[in-house]
């Protein structure tokens, strides 16, 4: 075994080993959230190749869930981190053929990004060590046809840009494009030409742009700028991923999120919502709370509920609900601004059901006893 693959393999190793203790616990008795949003829209998770690799952890993602995306396996920095033709399939082939061997739709996440990207394609014989326009395109283009060619039939939808809009940050950008290095070396155009490059790869897949705090007015009108662009220069886009990173107190509601999925179905495009996760600290950046408490919850269940049903009175222009990760204790936001404590998801860390998921089990019964 080579060096590179034998690190490889023991990181993949103490992944498994550390899954397993989360998996030592299982949801007997409660209901499927697959089958009971069936009749409206696949409700998933994120996942890892560890998840479904070792204890009952398979098990329970395929009772609970019609839809998985890879949380970093089929990102760049994960899947061609080397160099030019050099990638490593084999942990995002794990994943991707236990969803097909379950019936699980997967969505691809994330072909372009400003962060994990596989940072050799910047470089080139340009001006500064970066890489010529041409250098990068072509890049791009052997990147997304390999990979989306790779999965081809396999992948049901894939972000295929991400996040390209920061008109609300105070960050580099220009008219709210974010300066990353696709921006800078491209400009605008290499959203399209990874659209043109998807579309070509896999022509049946569905291609979306994803982005967060898409209820943003500002957002929102760079959204339905590009959705307008692609459509009359002929590059196939068929829908908007929103993250919905929320809070149980921000924002107020999610009439701004409403707006933004009845304006992009107006454009003929669907909507799903990719990365879900209600925190228990009102502000997303602070670390406000020492122990999870039956009021925070009870709060957390409401917005569950609301949102839930937010998305089912859209669900013609809503085509699938994913949550950004497993269960609490393997959620981003234990890790992410800092290290802190939050529950943010529907499954605790024993994959017991807390009330946020009886509260969205309750909103389809609703829906379902209102027809």
């Amino acid at each position: 075994m080579k060096p590179r693959n034998l690190l490889r393999f023991a990181a993949l190793l103490g992944l498994l080993i550390t899954t397993q203790a989360a998996f030592a616990s299982d949801t007997d008795g409660a209901p499927s959230l697959a089958q009971t949003y069936a009749p409206y829209f696949p409700v998933g998770a994120a996942i890892t190749p560890g998840q479904v690799m070792m204890g009952n952890g398979g098990d329970f993602i395929a009772r609970q869930f019609s839809v998985v995306v890879a949380e970093n396996a089929m990102k760049p920095q994960s899947l061609n981190k080397f160099g030019p033709g050099r990638y490593e399939f084999e942990a995002a082939d794990a994943l991707v053929d236990f969803a097909g061997k379950h019936g699980i739709k997967v969505r691809g996440h994330a072909l372009v990004w400003h962060q994990q990207a596989a940072d050799w394609m910047f470089y080139g014989s340009g001006p500064n060590g970066d890489a010529t326009r041409e250098e990068l395109t072509e890049r791009l283009r052997t990147y997304i046809h390999d990979v989306v060619g790779h999965f081809k039939g396999r992948v049901w939808a894939w972000d295929v840009v991400n996040e390209a809009f920061v008109p609300d940050e105070n960050v580099a950008q220009e008219g709210g494009w974010r300066k990353s290095h696709w921006y800078r070396i491209l400009g605008p155009d290499y959203i399209a030409l990874a659209f043109q490059f998807a579309h070509e790869a896999d022509p049946e897949a569905l291609l979306f742009y994803n982005d967060y705090g898409t209820e943003s007015p500002r957002k929102r009108t760079l959204i339905l700028s590009l959705i307008r662009d692609l459509q009359k220069r002929g590059v196939p886009i068929h829908g908007i991923g929103h993250q919905s990173h929320y809070t149980i107190a921000q924002p107020a509601d999610f009439g701004g999120l409403e707006t933004t999925i009845e304006d992009v179905g107006a454009l003929g495009l669907t909507n799903q919502i990719t990365e879900l996760d209600i925190s228990l600290n009102a502000n997303l950046m602070k670390d406000a709370i020492s122990e999870v408490t039956p009021a925070l919850l009870k709060l957390q269940a409401a917005r569950y509920r609301d949102f839930f049903e937010m998305c089912l009175r859209q669900q013609k222009v809503v085509s699938a609900v994913l949550m950004w990760g497993l269960n609490d204790d393997v959620s981003w936001l234990r890790t992410w601004p800092f290290a802190r404590m939050d529950a943010p998801l529907l499954f605790d860390g024993a994959l017991k059901p807390k009330p946020a998921f009886w509260a969205v089990i309750e909103a389809a019964k609703a829906q379902a006893a209102a027809k």
